[in-house]
């Protein structure tokens, strides 16, 4: 008798084990939906510049940084914004279960406001959002500045995170006609050592490269001798490369190291990797 029960007992955990995790499995699922929800919907009020509707997505009861110069950096940043590209993920479940965080790499155009003159920017950002009575809630913004980067105040308010992008004033004339190449990575998280890996290079010049252009890193070449982008890269455009690397911290690679492209600026073309 004392074999059944224990049978009994076992068979009995097991099945209450499993259903628990379905149910978790089913509720994170949902919660990740909800988020990336909400950023999409963030983002089209955001581009429609439709404040009132953008912040109803922030809490600003629980918001982590200072409410009011995020509601000044976006209401007053009168730029004319085009996202031309994001891509979110959520990579990382807080401790309470709850709270996520959402990954997103970004890239926006907009004319300045004196002389509409076009910037480009890309960058690598984090947001964390909280549920509030059932509405996921915006918190923290860390990272590169998706939202309100024309107010110093906010800038200085957003911590940074590994893998963002470092800027210098990347404005464009609009007028030289030459190119202005930058270039990234993003390092897989947790990883480093010889890894496949892709690199983003951008043209923020005001001119096409009339040629292509190889990328090394510094010691060392990770790519083969010759162009890896053979076709020109028009103003404004970007291309991504596939390639294998060593991320470590602190590892440099350099787009058109022996500087045969004329360029608006031949001191930005570098880039520090960090591992996440």
């Amino acid at each position: 008798m004392k074999k059944i029960v224990i049978l009994m007992f076992l068979t009995f955990s097991l099945f209450a084990s499993s259903d628990y995790d379905k149910d978790i499995i089913v509720l994170d699922q949902s919660r990740d939906d909800k988020v990336k929800i909400v950023f999409s919907d963030m983002m089209q009020f955001y581009e429609e510049e439709d404040s009132s509707s953008f912040f109803s997505y922030v809490s600003e009861d629980r918001f982590i940084q200072d409410f009011m110069t995020f509601t000044e950096a976006i209401d007053e940043d009168f730029r004319k914004y085009e996202i031309i590209s994001f891509d979110s993920w959520i990579e990382k479940i807080t401790s309470d279960g709850v709270k996520r965080y959402l990954y997103v790499k970004w890239e926006k155009r907009y004319e300045t406001n004196l002389g509409g003159n076009q910037t480009t920017k890309t960058g690598y950002s984090r947001f964390l959002f909280d549920e509030i009575n059932g509405e996921y809630k915006l918190i923290e913004l860390a990272g590169n500045n998706l939202w309100g980067d024309s107010l110093a105040e906010w800038r200085d308010e957003v911590p940074t995170i590994p893998g963002q992008e470092i800027y210098d004033e990347v404005s464009s004339s609009g007028t030289s006609g030459l190119p202005d190449l930058r270039i990234s990575a993003i390092c897989p998280s947790g990883f480093g050592g010889a890894m496949p890996m892709t690199l983003t290079i951008r043209n923020i010049g005001s001119g096409p490269t009339n040629s292509g252009f190889i990328a090394y890193e510094v010691p060392g070449s990770f790519l083969p001798a010759g162009p890896q982008y053979n076709n020109d890269l028009e103003a404004g455009e970007s291309v991504n490369i596939d390639i294998t690397a060593d991320c470590y911290d602190g590892n440099i690679i350099i787009v058109d190291p022996d500087d045969l492209i004329e360029e608006e600026k031949e001191g930005n073309n570098t880039f520090s990797l960090q591992v996440n």
